[in-house]
Formats: structure tokens, C-alpha cells, sequence
């Protein structure tokens, strides 16, 4: 469990390092690589792992957990060594045992649920000739998610170029970077009992890391069921012991922080946690960033933006900052410098449909209504499941007067989120529009979804009861007329 996008902790002795022509050697003599793994029953996923490394690595080594499958039978037909070592709740200690048998010059390191990109055979030689004062390559890590809104770390997730086919149906993933490249030295190993990093060594060692000219596939998160839910409280539990053992690392505390907030709801526990990681590092850009999410979330705007001033990173992870800033300026009803926050955080984060929205939305509130609905409906075109998006479209509808369009995207939103209240919202639009057979389709359609719902039963009463006396009305109506005419 390799950390996400702490290198401003890390301590490295320098930027990363791009590498020029001059600094590598020959054709001849290539250095050697060897593949670094820790495992635990892989079987599904250990065969794609090892097939991308295979015309790639001359040595194999993994670490054994405790598998009860039949991973290992597996590795070894790739080859592999595989080295006993007992599971000790301590991620750098398993690391460190899949790299004691290493030979090779350099070492790789993978999860089972990773794979090579396809161009990496013919990228990594040119790495693995770098000058000794390179001791490392920061890698970038595609994490492909389920939904287009998802965030990773301080990242906001991209649109899926469909570049695997393992990953083909994953609407979208998100970049993180960090050591998986590395000089095979007895003084580079792990430390870090979860979210384990090589980086303090390096900087220890005073090595530079370059920029890896390859990326790997992460398809962990894709993962779902009871399986995701007892990882998120067995890594919680893990830093806890973390944050006790190392009491004045700040990363340890906004990992801690950011686990509670997104996994377990705590917002206060989440404040406490970063807010001590500022005490400890008041330049922790990240913790300023997650701390201003929370403090969105919990209604505190003011202070939000206040926390946002800290965080001047530029890059990709400054189009989160943006539109956290957004959401707070926009709560607190600054209207045209939400729109601005939204804008930059839009030219980071292009076809973002979660962010489009937000623009969008607040160019309607604004009185630009052509234009927020355009954007407001390219984003509902692209994420048609998406509840936020499709919600602000709706919300915009009934702010322009277009009740038919909203009570439309109500009840598409309701079937998207499926929640008796969303029915019921689609159905008083359509009352609204004194659309009775309309209203009492949708609150059928609610009734079959939640048949123990009494609000629904209730609203289905009172319209069938308005439709009936609209009918009667109707009718006594043309009678009325009739007499009139003779």
C-alpha cells in the first residue's frame, strides 16, 4: 500500500530531475532490473501483473503473506522466488523482505493488481543507463474509479482514454506519482508502517529522483462489496498505530485525517487530525487543502478560504483548490468569484462534468442563463447518472421557468438516485404543470420501487383525488357551455 502525493514530506533533496542525452551510458552493459512484489491471494489478479513485466525484468522476487490460494503456484511459472514472511502489520517490513533477494541493479516495484503499460519495454532501458547521482524515478500511477466525480488524494479524476482493455468500462482514473523505480542499494528501503515510502531514504542517501518516461495500471480501486469496507477499517486501524508510533510525522497525521473524513464521515476527527499535522508543518499544503473540504462540508465558508490561501501549489492538484474555493464562494453568495474559481479550476481539469455543472449552475444564478444551461446540459450529457449534475440542471430549469424541462430531469434524476423524496419532487412538478397523468405515473413508478413508503402512497391519493376533481371541473365546465350555446 504505496502512499499517495507526499513528496512535500518527504524531504527530497531535489526537484526531480529530467535527464538529458548526455547522461547515459552505452548500449552496452545494460543495467539489470528485477521485480519487487508483496502478496496475500492474488490468484485473479497476479497472472496480468507478471505477463506485463515478462520480456521486461531478469529476476522476480515476492514476498509471501499468507497466501491460501494458489498465487504463488502462479508466480513461480513466471519464475518467480518467493520468500516466506509472515504478516506483521507493517507494510515496509514486507516490502523490505521482497527486496533482500534482489541481485539486479535496479528494482520495480508493482501490487498484484497493477500492470506495466504496454510502451514500458521500450521506454525503461533509457532509464536504467541514468548517472549515479539518479537514485530513483518518480512513476506515474493510473488509478482507474468507477464514477467520473471521483477524487483521489488531492487529484481530481480525468476521463478514461481507454487505453487498456482491462479498464475499457471504467469511465474515468486519476495520476498520482511516486517511487516504484529505484537503485537496488542496502541503504534504499522502506520505512512507514502503512503508506510505506522509500523517499526519506533517498534523501538520506543525497539522491535525486528523475521522471519516469512509463506509468502502470492500478485497478484496486475498482474493487467493491464487503471486501472495499473491511480494507478501509483495517487501514484505519493501521494508522492509528502509525500516527502512535510517530506521534510528530504530519504525513502520518493527514493520512489519518483524510481516512476518517472520506471513509468513516468524522468531520471533527478529521479537523483534529490535520489541524495537528499544521502544528507539526505549517507549509503542509495538502493538509490546508483537505481541512478547507471539511470545513466546506461542515457550512464553515469563511474559514474555508481562509485555509485555501495557504495551499499555493500550482498543477494538477490546484484544480481541486479551485473548486473547493468555488463551493465556498458560492455558498456564501459571491456569484462571480465562485464563477472565476470555477473557470481556472475548469482550465486544470478539462471536461470535467462535475465542475462544468458547477459553472454552469452559477452562470444561471448569475442571469447568463444561454450559457449556463449549454454548459449545465453538456454535463448532464456526459455523467447521465450522476446525481449532482443532473440535480443543478433541474434546479436551473426551475430558475429559468422551464418547469416541463425540470420535471423531465426530476424524474430521471429519481430514477438515477432512487429515494421516495426524489419521486415526489418529480411528481409535484408535474402537478405544478396540472399534468395529473404525468404526476401519477411517476409516483406509480416511485410506489413500485418503495412499496413501504407512506409519503408516496399519500401523494398518490391526493393526486389521483386533484385529478378527479379536475375531471368533474372539466366536465361541468363543457356542460356550463353547452347550456350557454343553446
Amino acid at each position: 500500500m504505496l502512499c499517495f502525493g507526499l513528496q512535500y514530506l518527504a524531504n527530497l533533496s531535489s526537484e526531480p530531475a529530467e535527464l538529458s542525452r548526455h547522461e547515459f551510458g552505452t548500449e552496452e552493459n545494460l543495467p539489470t532490473l528485477g521485480l519487487s512484489m508483496i502478496v496475500k491471494n492474488e490468484s485473479h489478479t497476479i497472472g496480468a501483473c507478471l505477463e506485463s513485466v515478462r520480456d521486461i525484468v531478469s529476476q522476480i522476487v515476492i514476498a509471501d503473506t499468507g497466501c491460501s490460494d494458489d498465487t504463488c503456484d502462479i508466480a513461480r511459472e513466471f519464475g518467480a522466488t518467493i520468500v516466506s514472511f509472515p504478516w506483521q502489520d507493517h507494510y515496509a517490513k514486507a516490502r523490505n523482505a521482497a527486496l533482500e533477494p534482489v541481485e539486479t541493479d535496479w528494482v520495480l516495484v508493482l501490487d498484484a493488481d497493477e500492470e506495466l503499460d504496454r510502451e514500458t519495454a521500450k521506454n525503461i532501458p533509457r532509464l536504467l543507463r541514468a548517472v549515479p547521482e539518479i537514485g530513483a524515478f518518480v512513476t506515474p500511477i493510473r488509478n482507474y474509479v468507477k464514477s467520473r466525480s471521483s477524487r483521489g488524494w488531492d487529484r481530481l479524476a480525468i476521463e478514461n482514454d481507454r487505453r487498456h482493455e482491462r479498464a475499457k468500462d471504467s469511465p474515468a482514473y486519476f495520476v498520482h506519482e511516486y517511487c516504484r523505480l529505484f537503485r537496488r542499494r542496502p541503504d534504499i528501503y522502506f520505512t512507514g508502517r502503512l503508506h510505506e515510502l522509500i523517499e526519506p531514504q533517498l534523501a538520506a542517501a543525497g539522491l535525486k529522483s528523475g521522471r519516469a518516461n512509463f506509468f502502470i495500471h492500478h485497478f484496486g480501486q475498482l474493487e467493491s462489496g464487503p471486501e472495499k469496507a473491511e480494507k478501509a477499517i483495517y487501514y484505519h486501524n493501521l494508522l492509528r498505530l502509525k500516527v502512535e508510533e510517530e506521534p510528530n510525522e504530519p504525513s502520518a497525521w493527514v493520512q489519518l485525517g483524510l481516512q476518517v473524513y472520506e471513509r468513516f464521515n468524522n468531520h471533527e476527527e478529521a479537523v483534529r487530525c490535520l489541524q495537528r499535522a499544521l502544528e507539526l508543518e505549517p507549509r503542509a499544503a495538502e493538509a490546508w487543502l483537505f481541512l478547507a473540504m471539511i470545513l466546506v462540508d461542515t457550512g464553515r465558508y469563511s474559514e474555508a478560504l481562509k485555509a485555501l490561501e495557504r495551499d499555493t501549489r500550482n498543477g494538477s492538484s490546484s484544480a481541486l483548490r479551485e473548486q473547493v474555493r468555488g463551493d465556498a464562494l458560492h455558498s456564501l453568495n459571491q456569484l462571480e468569484a465562485a464563477r472565476l474559481a470555477y473557470r481556472r479550476a475548469m482550465k486544470i481539469a478539462n471536461n470535467d462534468p462535475m465542475l462544468e455543472g458547477k459553472l454552469g449552475y452559477v452562470e444561471v444564478k448569475l442571469g447568463h442563463h444561454k450559457a449556463g444551461l449549454a454548459k449545465l446540459l453538456r454535463a448532464a450529457h456526459a455523467a447521465p447518472r450522476m446525481f449532482a449534475v443532473q440535480d443543478r440542471l433541474m434546479k436551473a430549469y426551475i430558475m429559468t421557468g422551464n418547469l416541463k424541462q425540470a420535471a423531465s430531469v426530476a424524474e430521471q434524476v429519481a430514477e438515477v438516485a432512487g429515494h421516495p423524496k426524489l419521486y415526489l419532487r418529480a411528481a409535484s412538478l408535474h402537478s405544478a404543470l396540472h399534468d395529473w397523468e404525468r404526476c401519477l405515473q411517476t409516483l406509480e413508478r416511485g410506489i413500485l420501487a418503495f412499496p413501504e413508503s407512506v409519503d408516496l402512497k399519500r401523494a398518490y391519493e391526493e393526486a389521483s383525488e386533484q385529478m378527479r376533481a379536475t375531471c368533474e371541473m372539466g366536465v361541468a365546465l363543457a356542460k356550463s357551455e353547452e347550456r350557454s350555446s343553446l
